[in-house]
């Protein structure tokens, strides 16, 4: 739920914004992250195997670490981008 500074009226027109920051730092968590684990697994796992399916499984299972490790910073990150978000009545 989005706290305005001022009582609101229902169906009133609002702007939500939000700084820079917390979007780039949610688009690094969803897509930056994963993407960074797969190219990583699949590249250690094909260089100690040397073996397409080694790769393949190496970026699976660096892709399942990374999206765990993401579910437990994404909370974080939903509390802190939901206290900056500022809710403004149109004119």
């Amino acid at each position: 739920m989005l706290k305005a500074a001022t009582t609101l009226p229902v169906g009133a027109r609002v702007t939500v914004t939000l700084p820079e920051r917390y979007l780039l730092l949610g688009a690094a968590l969803v897509y930056g992250v994963p993407l960074a684990a797969v190219l990583f697994g699949a590249s250690v796992a094909a260089l100690l195997f040397d073996s397409d399916l080694a790769a393949a499984a190496g970026a699976g299972v660096a892709l399942l670490g990374a999206l765990l490790a993401a579910s437990l910073v994404r909370r974080r990150l939903e509390q802190a981008t939901l206290r900056r978000l500022a809710v403004q009545l149109l004119a």
